[in-house]
């Protein structure tokens, strides 16, 4: 048997040959057509469909509204949030890499875990504020 990658690589390059055919030949792309519409659809989103999942839901900007409402008001409006969108703020700012707050179902400890993860970012310094890779503080 060949190897896995070997095998991908001949996969990779017979799709792309039933592409470039299917574009010089409507005929081909047709009966193709019709043969791949006879497979379920995937149930499992693919990584396209979970990047637009997550542009749809445009996460809140943390560190300005910190900044903005002070720790108390910031403790109360994260508070008001729905549990997804504190769910993906912890998921964006990587605050809980070991996965506690996953069975987490409580707003206000959601909440409560945020505020406290930057906090001690802030206490730390400018450098640990953003963990986004493409903005850093002073630069």
């Amino acid at each position: 048997m060949r190897s896995q990658k070997a095998l991908v690589a001949l996969l990779q390059d017979l799709v792309q040959l039933l592409a470039d055919e299917s574009e010089r030949n409507p005929a081909f792309a047709e009966r193709l057509d019709s043969l791949l519409s006879s497979l379920p659809e995937s149930r499992r989103p693919t990584a396209a469909k979970r990047a637009a999942r997550d542009a749809r839901t445009a996460l809140p900007d943390v560190h300005a509204e910190w900044t903005a409402r002070g720790e108390t008001d910031f403790r109360l409006w994260l508070r008001d949030q729905p549990i997804p969108t504190i769910r993906a703020v912890i998921r964006a700012q990587d605050l809980d890499p070991a996965r506690r707050t996953s069975k987490w179902k409580d707003a206000e400890k959601l909440a409560d875990f945020v505020a406290e993860g930057l906090r001690a970012r802030l206490a730390r310094g400018s450098a640990f504020i953003s963990t986004t890779g493409t903005e850093r503080l002073g630069e």
